[in-house]
């Protein structure tokens, strides 16, 4: 691991790294430490004060000391060691006599067994073996208890481990198992959600504690354990142990996340998501095919929901190919699971910004739900080239999406409109999927300048998921965010605008998290509006701020960056920073082909701030090569705004540089060009699907 790769991009301070590869001393350039095992009469002191009262361990006799040296010399004076054995002897479990004999009995034992253990390792493991096995020795309800719930947190995350997870788990077992999991009796007694079962496994949990197995913060309601501890666990079972002990414990991570995904339970869900990677990293060391049952396939599912929930897209769709793999093998390819799984492979191809795998995902749901009829009656009623039911028209709905993201907004507004009619006559103007439907139409229409339109149909959605969901959901934020876009586009009510987004930017951080990608782009609509009221340097700070986020969380290649920088070049342009934005505008041509459909309104930007730096050639030379695509690829109409304005800058330049026949012959080839081209301060960031609001 290269330990360079987690340091801050920049700002200042010190970096303190703890770390027994002595290759570290690399980055050691304030100097370094090196720790070895206490002192012996530090190490003797902290065991006595940990095995016994104050009252006690002030009292001084020779054989208790004698033996408190022996066992600190046994221990290797290694302090965790010293406070495991001390909290063993202060419970009473063992006395210091017989722990220090009992001790070097488990030591002799462990040290054959694998001959890749230290002394110092195996002198600590031994300190936590001796309670635990005098746990199994006492046979009880509590100690078998104590026992399976040790198995289970050693495939947790060793941090963060919260009884929520029980408890939600037995939520959620009134829709059944969806796991097909052989669950120990402590888990199947907590899905009672009785307080005789709660009582139980506060007592499990309870013995683990008073051992110092685990440790208990009464703050948090929450259980952790030491990692040198929680690796102990589970190397001290075989192979065939930790496969069952980790099947289960991804089965009751499973069961804790609710099909529903309610808003309430989103901070829960976003806690389970280190103890999901802990289970998926062993899953992938025993069992690297995974999911290899139906229960198995289920359980990956709900951890892909949670992934995507919390932004984490890749991660989602690294598991949702998997499950389609499995379940179009298994279940075959119409089957609803192996749908509903492509539907959610589409949704994250979107926010991965992947258009062309966002439409391919949702056309093959699409067909699978040509064929597949809600029943025989509706088959009956509508031919099979026309059918007319919810499924259907939802698929078409998200559809609309992928082809806004794409570009293709003429073919995302009629499929679009068809969803919506659809299911406005089936389900009413109410139903969150209509609403869903009226709200990916209105984006749509936004893009197409057709704002009216937009505006008419995004306020009654804004309305409805209000009562609904509440203002804070997120589905609500994101309608009430596009409103702002879309009164920035208009260039009315901008302090509304302003206000609507900054609220929606603060509710995002506290539901989603400051550096969740939907917060981030709340970030950059406040921007665009901020630059329209003439507010640039305060937007070029916002965005700039960002940047080492959205390098972090989606990458340099990610078209969030390209958004991103788009609009701090905008900014720059506000703030009259035209060197500045001109670096920035280069950069983002560099990774924008010829072909995409935000590329000329871009150039336009780029050619603006050549304007502005009197780079004569260099923009006359710009507005060339797209009037060029213009006339031989057809790429715009002569019509189109965006070719007027290349054309208005091109002829500004003739005129700049004294070329007025030049600029006359271009006037009567784009006949709707206009004047008082100076004034003009042409938009720089696309308006372009792909790199805007949500």
């Amino acid at each position: 691991m290269e330990i360079s790769d987690f340091f801050p991009i920049d700002g200042s301070g010190h970096i303190l790294i703890t770390s027994r590869n002595p290759r570290a001393k690399l980055y050691a350039t304030a100097g370094e430490i090196r720790f070895s095992g206490m002192d012996p009469e530090e190490g003797i002191n902290l065991l006595l004060k940990s095995a016994y009262t104050q009252n006690e361990s002030n009292h001084r006799d020779q054989q208790r000391e004698q033996l408190a040296r022996s066992l600190g010399a046994e221990l290797g004076y290694l302090p965790l060691a010293l406070s495991q054995a001390g909290a063993t002897i202060r419970r009473k479990i063992y006395t210091l006599e017989q722990y220090l004999r009992v001790y070097v009995g488990y030591r002799d034992r462990l040290l054959p067994k694998s001959m890749s253990i230290s002394v110092n390792n195996t002198n600590a493991i031994t300190t936590w073996e001796i309670p635990f096995r005098k746990i199994k020795k006492h046979v009880s309800v509590e100690n078998t208890d104590a026992v399976d719930l040790m198995h289970l947190f050693a495939f947790l995350h060793f941090d963060g481990i919260h009884e929520s997870i029980f408890r939600s788990s037995a939520a959620n077992s009134v829709d059944g198992d969806v796991t097909g999991v052989v669950y120990p009796d402590i888990i199947l007694s907590s899905l009672k959600q009785t307080e005789v079962a709660q009582a139980r496994l506060r007592q499990a949990l309870g013995v683990l504690t008073d051992h110092s197995l685990i440790d208990f913060d009464p703050g948090t309601r929450r259980y952790s354990q030491h990692p040198v501890v929680h690796r102990w666990a589970r190397d001290r079972l075989d192979q065939e142990e930790q496969l069952s002990s980790l099947n289960c414990t991804v089965g009751l991570l499973a069961r804790s996340i609710s099909p529903y995904l309610e808003a309430s339970g989103r901070a829960f869900r976003r806690s389970l998501v280190p103890h999901m990677e802990s289970c998926l990293q062993k899953l992938e060391n025993f069992a690297p095919s995974f999911p290899s049952t139906v229960g198995s396939a289920n359980s990956i599912e709900r951890f892909a929901w949670v992934y995507a929930e919390c932004g984490l897209w890749k991660k989602a769709k690294t598991l949702q190919k998997r499950l389609i793999q499995f379940r179009t093998k298994y279940l075959g390819r119409k089957h609803e699971d192996t749908i509903r799984a492509r539907y959610s492979l589409g949704q994250t191809y979107w926010n991965l910004f992947d258009p062309r795998s966002t439409i391919e995902e949702q056309r093959q749901v699409i067909a699978a739900r040509r064929w597949i009829w809600p029943s025989w009656f509706a088959y009956y009623i509508n031919p099979p080239w026309m059918p007319d039911f919810i499924s259907y028209y939802a698929a078409l709905s998200d559809l609309t999406l992928a082809l806004w993201l794409a570009g293709m907004r003429d073919t995302s507004k009629v499929i679009g409109m068809r969803a919506s009619v659809g299911l406005l006559k089936l389900l009413g103007p109410d139903d969150p999927i209509t609403l869903n439907a009226m709200f990916n139409l209105a984006r749509t229409l936004l893009h197409l300048r057709e704002w009216d339109r937009a505006h008419d149909l995004l306020i009654p959605v804004l309305r409805k998921r209000k009562k609904l969901f509440g203002p804070n959901h997120p589905d609500t934020l994101m309608v009430r965010n596009e409103l702002g876009v879309l009164y920035c586009e208009r260039r009315q009510n901008l302090a509304i605008a302003e206000r609507l987004v900054s609220n929606v930017l603060e509710a995002r951080k506290m539901v989603l998290g400051e550096e969740h990608a939907y917060t981030l782009w709340s970030v950059n609509d406040l921007s665009k509006i901020l630059c329209e009221r003439g507010k640039g340097p305060e937007a070029a700070t916002m965005l700039e701020d960002i940047i080492p986020v959205v390098t972090r969380t989606l990458g340099e290649e990610h078209v969030g960056m390209t958004m991103t920088k788009g609009n701090l070049a905008k900014a720059y342009v506000n703030s009259g920073r035209w060197m500045e934005a001109e670096r920035m505008l280069a950069q983002i041509l560099k990774s924008t082909p010829a072909d995409h459909p935000d590329w000329v309104q871009t150039i336009s930007g780029y050619v603006f701030v050549q304007i502005q730096l009197q780079q004569w050639r260099e923009a006359e030379k710009n507005c060339m090569d797209v009037l060029k695509l213009i006339r031989r690829k057809k790429v715009l109409a002569k019509d189109n705004p965006r070719a007027i304005v290349i054309a208005e800058q091109l002829a500004y330049v003739y005129l700049a540089t004294g070329r007025h026949s030049e600029a006359n012959a271009l006037r009567t080839e784009f006949r709707t060009m206009h004047t008082g081209l100076a004034d003009k301060l042409y938009r720089i960031v696309p308006d372009g699907a792909g790199i805007d609001s949500r």
